[in-house]
């Protein structure tokens, strides 16, 4: 057994160039919410290959993380370096339209059941703000709902929680930090996550409703039966005149070649992309019905948006992008192997905890994984409890420790980097620190 105090000890000693970067870049760089701040403990990532990663003072780690999620591939894959390095050669910026740009957005069109028509901007957050403005510039309603324990990106639109106050059914909802106009709550309905109720908000308030988001499955929450829902709220919104979108920029090319549209058979109005499409590289998308995004062609259009932004289409992402799409469509068996591999770690680690009466559990949907320290089931965010928070902290840091890095969101992946003997080594580390923790007695 290893206590939480010789993890953290031996960490400091391994980690010592981490540690000076920590205290010099305090001095002068601010880091963002989901950055290394929130990690158990500060490390700086130097390079990566494949699986793994390696930190400023040379440590080997599994990487869960792979950028949030965007690696699909690993890091550092072979046709993507190779695409950036041919593009590399010719120039890397242009700022109008490039012959780079079609062989991304065919694959795109392609792989995307709703996408008659592809836009490229620089971020998933950029992507869902403008699926927003086209859905109400076409609509000419502003209202929009989303729903409880999503997260849409870091404009104002999205950044809202759920007040843990109110009701389940009619979730209240706060502005996740300062800076958010209170004035833009009446422009945003949160409705209940994988509850019928949600169905009945949708209908009382849809002459008011531009637009109903959710993500393809949530990230913060991986659920596998989210298919059922996803196709009763298409159904519902296409009933009440309401458009819906599909967030996929996590879903994207990761639960399925075709993202949740495919894997749950469902076709929303508009669908949104990042991470996985870029193949490592900035990027957003908005797709979907050719007349929806007719608003994108400019502001004399009918119902037309203002849109833009210098790096949008930029040709290093576009030809990295094409790259790891173009890979996974000529590799469509990396996506059973990586469900299968997901499975595995899950059921690995769930059986660990119910033997051994851990209250804690992993929930996946095939390469996308998190774990919750309760024992009680989860359907939606609404029944995460913090009661084990000292032991799901020092979870982390034993696994650190160990040699498996787990982003500090907590929301974890596999690539297809990840083989057997990587599987087999998450299990291994994941139960030891399970062990750990409850040896030491810190769950409640």
């Amino acid at each position: 057994m290893t206590t939480l105090a010789e993890a953290r000890a031996e960490l400091l000693g391994r980690t010592t160039r981490s540690q000076a970067i920590a205290d010099e870049r305090a001095e002068i760089l601010n880091s963002g919410l989901a950055a290394n701040l929130e990690m158990p403990h500060p490390i700086f990532i130097e390079r990566g290959e494949g699986a793994y990663v390696w930190d400023a003072d040379g440590n080997r780690y599994i990487d869960t993380s792979v950028g949030f999620g965007l690696h699909m591939l690993g890091h550092r894959h072979p046709e993507i370096e190779a695409a950036i390095k041919a593009r590399s050669e010719l120039g890397w910026m242009f700022g109008i339209h490039t012959t780079s740009q079609m062989k991304l957005a065919a694959l795109l069109h392609e792989a995307s059941p709703c996408a008659e028509r592809v836009v490229f901007c620089n971020s998933g957050t950029e992507a869902t703000m403008y699926a927003i403005r086209a859905a109400r510039g076409f609509s000419g309603r502003e209202k929009i709902a989303l729903f409880d324990g999503a997260y849409h990106g870091a404009h104002d639109w999205g950044m809202w929680v759920t007040d843990p106050s109110s009701p389940r059914d009619v979730p209240g909802k706060l502005p996740m930090g300062r800076g958010i106009p209170r004035a833009l709550a009446d422009l945003v309905m949160l409705l209940p996550y994988r509850n019928p109720a949600a169905f009945n908000h949708i209908r009382a308030n849809a002459g008011e409703l531009a637009l109903v988001m959710v993500e393809g499955v949530q990230s913060s929450n991986p659920q596998p039966g989210a298919g059922e829902f996803l196709r009763e709220l298409a159904a519902v919104c296409r009933a009440s005149g309401v458009l819906f979108a599909i967030d996929e920029v996590i879903t994207g090319f990761r639960v399925a070649y075709g993202g949740a549209q495919q894997r749950f058979g469902v076709t929303p109005d508009l669908a949104t992309y990042g991470k996985v499409l870029g193949g490592g590289l900035p990027i957003g998308a908005v797709t979907g019905r050719a007349d929806l995004m007719e608003v994108f062609t400019g502001l004399g259009a009918r119902n037309g948006i203002f849109s833009g932004g210098t790096f949008s289409g930029n040709p290093l992402t576009m030809e990295a992008g094409a790259a790891a799409v173009g890979h996974l469509k000529a590799h469509p068996e990396i996506y059973p192997r990586l469900d299968a591999a997901g499975d595995r770690l899950a059921d690995a680690v769930n059986g660990f905890c119910q033997a051994r009466q851990i209250p804690a559990q992993m929930k996946n949907v095939g390469s996308m994984f998190h774990m919750f320290f309760q024992r009680a089931p989860l359907e939606s965010m609404r029944d995460v409890t913090a009661a084990n928070t000292a032991a799901e902290k020092a979870f982390y840091l034993h696994a650190l420790n160990r040699g498996v890095l787990v982003p500090g969101t907590q929301r974890a992946f596999l690539s297809a980097a990840h083989g057997p003997a990587e599987v087999d080594r998450l299990i291994e580390v994941f139960q030891a620190s399970l062990a750990d923790v409850q040896a030491e007695g810190l769950f409640a």
